[in-house]
């Protein structure tokens, strides 16, 4: 969760639906119809020169004269479409407003009429200044009904008219409709040319007012409060993933695919209800399919949508069936000093101990991710939650959890998994979110595999240092913030960093769990500012520069550091500005380290599209490893959810496993326990035979000091071997050289 607001673009629950609208409309419309009152009135003009070939029309503020086809009615007007062939690329389409039941009640759905006036006008809500505006006629007069009863046919989107672009949005996006600097222009005042064959919005542009048909829809994700839901038809589409939705991607020189070819659904028009979400098999979903539906394509509450005529119904919804991960850990050292670690993700959503999702989370985190060694967690509040009383402490939340986790791991047939907890308590009401929660990232791990080197926790003023140099590099408070005290983290969550030892290898992790600033504040990616305005992006830049400065201090000191840094980053990959600091210090993220399918890549949903929010990066010494192994993968058991009430959190965690390797194992002639009799030197003449001779001596009276009672007989026989080893000396060399290099077996 990411600010009241939400996290991509601006949350659109303000939504009143399309009926309380209305109100809305006759309220506000006088103060916001651009154009004022022309004196001369344009005689005769058709639907689409008024609609022009642009986001305005050519005709706002003057009365016109025209006739069309009634192709739909609402509560508060009607709907008009040119009759016979256009050439234009602007829509034929129009909506009449009118608040008066006279008014509406002259005309029926397949009437031909003729307005004798009506006024040109470019409708939004005052309060929606980063909407496109609507091009609508209000204050019709003189209505005549030329004939009745003529057919009604509604454009089918992919089969009447090609299906819509399905990569860039607008001419004005620079190909990266996240890009950077953004809020640049405006589609109203840009005065550009529609391209529908080229651009998405200028392609919904060219339908707005007009009947259309989605055939065979598929739901993209859940339906808001007010059953408003997004779509895909019987059209090309790109980013599909497995389970139906449609996945933000980019491509190698940058340019991102943010799936403009989706379509909302709003409020039927007749009064009828879409599908709500359910746990059922006919509840809206991701990957539900619909039975076709027709509708008036219009544009309100940030998108482009289609009204339709009565609400569709659900065919068929896929089943909750999250896939747990397959990777295990394998803690014990193998030949090389090497072990298998696996590593978590999770952003648990404003966590405290009594909330009814923790236990969600723990049977998560034990029947899906199969118990991490190490998890990364994000959201954890201070144990009394919302409450704001000056409580920063969240022990009592992560006791919770893990003793949740533990219970959890005993109801699904295990031994029972004890984690221990590491995190910084923040200074109350400094880090954002939720008012009193204090939400902060924090780290659980299983003490028996990892150790926190030198464990000595800093407190929300300590600021981490980095020390020494190689294997020796260390941290003068463990764990601890990075860099609290700078501006780039007010009212924002500091990274918090811990420095693992691996028990069975002594490899080393350093960890950094990041909560980056929420994107609250952006503007629709279907609005009017472009690219749209990316909320709090110059704050996660700036956070973005301050912890990759100090992941640079460690590589400066260690050059084979294995640094993972994970958590929220509140940002895309398509988004280059917020991760090329990390990038320039050496970092690679883990999806493209492990090549997961891009379409598969993500962790949150919002609007149309299924996205990837959190982030794994890793050091040289982890990617550019050919003894190292790593992968990493999403689970999916918060999007893939029947509804929202159900999701533990609002985003998927996280998981992976990697290969960690200590220094080389010491090679020993003799090894008993942790006693270790080195090999012996070679030797080229007497006087260097004797030496090794003497070290093997020193080595066996060593033996019989340090090695259990029962174990001596072995000590025995290794001194005995060193007497044969300077008996040779005496007997097989001379003074300049012997007879080989070796002792004898």
């Amino acid at each position: 969760m990411h600010q009241l607001v939400g996290d991509a673009y601006k949350e659109v629950d303000r939504r009143l639906g399309d009926h309380i609208r209305i109100a809305q409309m006759v309220l506000g419309r006088l103060l916001s119809i651009s154009g004022g009152i022309a004196a001369v009135a344009a005689q005769g003009v058709s639907i689409a020169s008024i609609n022009g070939n642009g986001y305005g029309s050519p005709y706002a503020g003057q009365t016109v004269a025209v006739q069309g086809l009634v192709t739909a009615k609402g509560p508060s007007g009607f709907w008009l479409a040119d009759v016979g062939n256009t050439t234009s690329v602007g829509s034929s389409g129009i909506y009449v407003f009118s608040t008066s039941t006279t008014v509406r009640g002259q005309v029926t759905v397949g009437d031909i009429v003729s307005l004798g006036s009506a006024r040109v006008a470019l409708y939004r809500a005052a309060a929606d200044t980063d909407n496109i505006f609507l091009t609508e006629l209000t204050s019709p007069t003189n209505i005549t009904v030329l004939s009745s009863n003529n057919t009604v046919t509604p454009i089918v989107i992919g089969k009447d008219r090609p299906g819509p672009p399905t990569e860039q949005y607008t001419s004005l996006d620079g190909g990266n409709v996240f890009g950077f600097p953004n809020n640049q222009s405006q589609l109203s005042t840009s005065n550009i040319t529609l391209q529908p064959a080229v651009y998405g919005l200028d392609y919904w542009q060219s339908l707005v007012g007009t009947l259309v048909t989605v055939r065979s829809p598929v739901a993209l994700g859940f339906p808001n409060t007010y059953g408003d839901f997004w779509t895909h038809g019987d059209w090309k589409v790109t980013g599909k993933n497995k389970r139906g939705g449609l996945t933000i991607t980019s491509d190698a020189t940058g340019a991102t695919d943010a799936n403009p070819e989706a379509i909302a659904v709003g409020s039927p028009l007749d009064g009828t209800r879409n599908p709500p979400a359910a746990a059922n098999s006919t509840g809206l979903r991701l990957g539900s399919t619909l039975t076709d539906i027709t509708g008036i394509l219009t544009y309100a509450f940030d998108t482009y949508r289609v009204l339709p005529l009565t609400a569709p119904r659900v065919i068929s919804a896929p089943e909750y069936n999250p896939v747990p991960t397959e990777f295990s850990s394998n803690s014990t050292a193998d030949s090389e000093n090497c072990s298998t670690l696996t590593l978590g993700d999770y952003n648990v959503e404003n966590l405290d101990p009594k909330d009814a999702h923790l236990p969600v989370i723990a049977s998560h985190i034990v029947q899906y991710l199969k118990t991490p060694d190490v998890m990364w967690l994000q959201e954890i509040q201070d144990e009394n939650g919302a409450t704001n009383d000056g409580t920063t402490s969240a022990k009592g939340t992560l006791d919770a959890l893990v003793a949740a986790i533990h219970n959890a791991s005993i109801a699904n047939g295990g031994a029972g998994v004890n984690y221990s907890w590491a995190q910084v308590d923040p200074i109350d009401g400094t880090n954002g979110g939720e008012p009193g929660g204090n939400i902060r990232p924090a780290f659980i791990y299983k003490p028996e595999v990892l150790e926190i080197i030198n464990f000595r926790q800093g407190t929300a003023n300590d600021s981490a240092v980095v020390t020494g140099t190689g294997s020796n590099t260390t941290i003068n408070f463990n764990p601890v913030l990075v860099s609290p005290e700078n501006s780039a983290f007010v009212s924002s969550r500091k990274p918090l960093v811990a420095h693992f030892r691996v028990r069975a290898t002594n490899a080393t992790l350093w960890s950094i769990n990041v909560h980056q600033a929420s994107k609250g504040g952006s503007s629709p990616i279907e609005g009017d500012w472009r690219t749209p305005a990316n909320g709090a992006i110059e704050a996660r830049v700036a956070q973005a520069k301050v912890t990759s400065a100090f992941i640079k201090t460690i590589l400066d000191a260690d050059p084979a550091a294995n640094i993972m840094i994970a958590g929220d980053f509140n940002e895309f990959l398509s988004t280059p500005v917020a991760f090329d600091p990390y990038y320039s210090v050496g970092m690679r993220d883990l999806d493209v380290v492990v090549n997961r399918d891009p379409v598969e890549r993500y962790t949150y949903i919002f609007d149309m599209n299924t996205q990837q929010l959190d982030h794994a990066l890793v050091s040289p010494a982890i990617w550019n490893s050919t003894k190292i192994k790593v992968e990493w993968d999403h689970v999916h058991v918060n999007t893939w959810r029947e509804t929202t009430a159900l999701r533990a959190s609002d985003h998927d965690p996280s998981v992976g496993k990697v290969r960690l390797c200590g220094a080389a194992p010491q090679a020993c002639d003799l090894k008993i326990g942790n006693w270790c009799a080195a090999p012996l030197r070679p030797f080229n003449n007497q006087a260097t035979c004797l030496t090794s001779a003497a070290i093997c001596k020193k080595q066996g009276d060593e033996c019989y000091r340090k090695v259990p009672l029962l174990q001596v007989p072995k000590c025995v026989a290794y001194t005995a071997t060193c007497t044969k080893n300077a008996v040779y000396c005496a007997t097989s060399c001379s003074g300049t050289k012997c007879s080989r290099t070796t002792f004898p077996k």
